[in-house]
């Protein structure tokens, strides 16, 4: 027999494979699979013994920023900015409740260093096409920056399978923002998936 869990993460996973697939092409199919996808996941962490608050928060604002960026004004734009910034606060919150004391503070530089080198890099390609979202935009890079560099912490700290996960899904995502801003701002481009 499978699992509610199972099920859930079939379903997540299924949801998530058609969006990737035709969310591009067809705007009422990305207005019936982007709203699903937080609550499917939000679902299977429940249904996993899922107990952090931080985590619920940052799928929360995840899901608002999804909502918020279905539609293509510059309002909706700052809103899905601002509950996507809070999801990263909250899952670096997470991240940071899990780290130990016991970290050199020359690694924790390092890393720190390097993260902010790639976020500052990232905001330098987009800021001549920013406008007045200048600061926002650099406060987003910013955090991104910090929660990568808390992943990655956590990553070395712990050298477990889902803590190496958590490190690559954080970098991955900084390498899908840079693609989405660099599409919308740099391109030109109107769509988001």
């Amino acid at each position: 027999m499978i699992s509610t869990s199972t099920l859930a993460i079939l379903g997540y996973g299924l949801c998530t494979t058609l969006h990737s697939c035709y969310a591009d092409r067809y705007n009422t199919f990305r207005a019936l699979t982007k709203p699903l996808l937080m609550p499917m996941l939000l679902v299977f962490y429940s249904l996993t013994g899922g107990d952090s608050p931080w985590l619920y928060g940052a799928l929360l604002f995840a899901w608002l920023g999804d909502i918020a960026l279905l539609k293509h004004s510059k309002a909706f734009f700052m809103l899905g900015l601002v509950s996507f910034l809070l999801g990263h606060l909250c899952m670096s919150s997470q991240l940071f409740s899990l780290l130990s004391t016991q970290l050199s503070a020359t690694l924790v530089g390092t890393v720190i260093v390097i993260m902010l080198g790639l976020a500052l890099g990232l905001f330098n390609i987009l800021r001549p096409h920013l406008g007045e979202l200048k600061l926002p935009v650099l406060v987003y890079c910013l955090v991104l920056a910090g929660k990568g560099s808390l992943a990655l912490l956590l990553a070395w700290q712990m050298q477990t399978w889902p803590s190496i996960m958590v490190a690559a899904g954080a970098l991955i995502f900084m390498a899908s923002d840079l693609t989405l801003a660099q599409g919308m701002m740099v391109f030109g481009l109107s769509s988001l998936s």
